[in-house]
């Protein structure tokens, strides 16, 4: 289960400063599974909205042909300040998931993961592009901030806060990849990316200093708040922002959803986590390495042909069904058979799809084509009429004090109903 709310929309018509008891009670005479109408919590008038209408590359190594399958929908979508925790100690490799012939797709092999020993030579590499000392000596009043191998601190001689990702090396299988995300966050910068400051080896741990975005992510909103399709528009916008920058310096994300994509509380929308990505180069302009997140990956990556950045429209294509839904396609489906279904099917289905404008339904398409030179790249959607729908960001701090309160809420009255439990045993 993704989050405490999300399905029936429950729409208040009240502003923001609720007093928490009364959202108890008011949450308490309904499910625990629900999400908020934005536009009539904020007490705000939003402006209308459009009227519903009736290459070759090189063959990556056997080694490099793997699948990160988390091992449940719990262990998928983690909410953490900085995107999902690293996954490698949930992670499975899956072998021919999607192999021509039925009796692989029939039975799927999964097998745990190994851990694997350091290397001189990756702890050389290392050292080479990182700084040297603790980063504990630097920063001060050091805070969980979020799941995972995540703190926020202050750094004293400038006084600003700052972002820590803490990630145990020999607990990663694809050592690699580490050396890959600290170089592509240091050469590309963007108020759409979460910015590397800096990063430390202390012994075998590797720590990333990257800037401080202060709503959390879009998943621990959207699961509680009914988004409107003008947010949608104008999240999707800077999420594009972020991926057009990108692709043109030949960067595949690999890994957009909601888990990666932080807000803040000055109306910012940034992508987050590059622990996948992949730099393209004119050698070799596409990949097949089987990697990504259950529910987001696209369908070339399944069927284990190459690809390019395209892969990260269509994440973006199911975000954007997050934020209407509550929930990517196919979530309710083991990862393997999330998997299956998302090879097989054309287009991810939609629960409610006579509630949507055109616009919507022809953005969605524009970016699940399932060829994906076909697929629109993220500078043409840019130029999308969809996003010509979308609101101001400047109710995002206001949707995020929703989310908050009603998160908070819930959580008391849980605390509340297993507290009568206990009494009455």
């Amino acid at each position: 289960m993704r989050g405490m709310c999300g399905g029936n929309e429950l729409i208040l018509e009240q502003k923001c400063q609720w007093d928490a008891i009364g959202l108890v009670d008011l949450l308490s005479t309904a499910s625990a599974k629900r999400r908020v109408s934005m536009g009539t919590a904020f007490g705000i008038t939003l402006p209308p909205g459009p009227r519903p209408l009736s290459l070759p590359a090189q063959e990556d190594t056997e080694r490099e042909r793997e699948f990160a399958a988390v091992a449940s929908a719990e262990a998928i979508h983690t909410s953490s300040l900085l995107g999902a925790e690293d996954a490698d100690d949930e992670t499975f490799l899956m072998s021919d998931t999607l192999s021509s012939s039925a009796g692989a797709l029939d039975k799927p092999r999964v097998w745990l993961q190994k851990k694997c020993q350091l290397t001189a030579e990756l702890l050389q590499q290392l050292r080479g592009i990182v700084n040297e000392g603790d980063p504990k000596t630097k920063y001060t009043e050091f805070v969980h901030i979020g799941q995972g191998r995540t703190a926020g601190a202050q750094w004293s001689p400038i006084s600003f806060q700052v972002a820590l990702k803490k990630m145990p090396l020999r607990k990663r299988s694809r050592k690699e990849l580490v050396v890959n995300e600290i170089q592509v966050m240091k050469e590309n910068r963007h108020p759409n990316i979460v910015n590397y400051i800096d990063s430390y080896l202390v012994n075998e741990d590797l720590w990333l200093v990257m800037e401080y975005v202060d709503g959390g992510t879009l998943t621990s909103v959207l699961v509680q708040v009914f988004m409107e399709e003008r947010m949608i528009a104008a999240i999707s916008r800077e999420c594009l922002k972020a991926l057009d920058f990108l692709h043109s310096k030949n960067v595949i994300h690999r890994d957009v959803k909601s888990d990666n994509i932080l807000l803040g509380m000055d109306g910012s929308v940034k992508l987050t986590d590059f622990g996948l990505c992949a730099q393209l180069t004119p050698e070799r302009s596409t990949r097949c390495t089987v990697l990504g997140t259950p529910y987001w990956v696209a369908p070339e990556i399944l069927k284990r042909k190459e690809y390019n950045t395209q892969v990260d429209i269509w994440a973006l294509g199911i975000v954007a069904i997050e934020m209407l839904e509550g929930e990517p396609p196919y979530f309710k489906e083991s990862p393997v058979q999330a998997q299956r279904l998302i090879a097989r099917n054309r287009y991810p289905p939609l629960k409610m799809p006579s509630k949507m404008s055109v616009l919507f339904h022809a953005f969605l398409h524009s970016c699940l084509d399932t060829d994906p030179s076909t697929r629109w790249t993220a500078r043409e959607l840019l130029q999308h009429p969809f996003l010509r729908t979308a609101v101001s960001l400047s109710v995002l701090p206001d949707m995020i004090c929703i989310a908050r309160k009603i998160c908070q809420a819930m959580e008391a009255l849980h605390a509340s109903s297993a507290s009568l439990e206990e009494r009455k045993e």
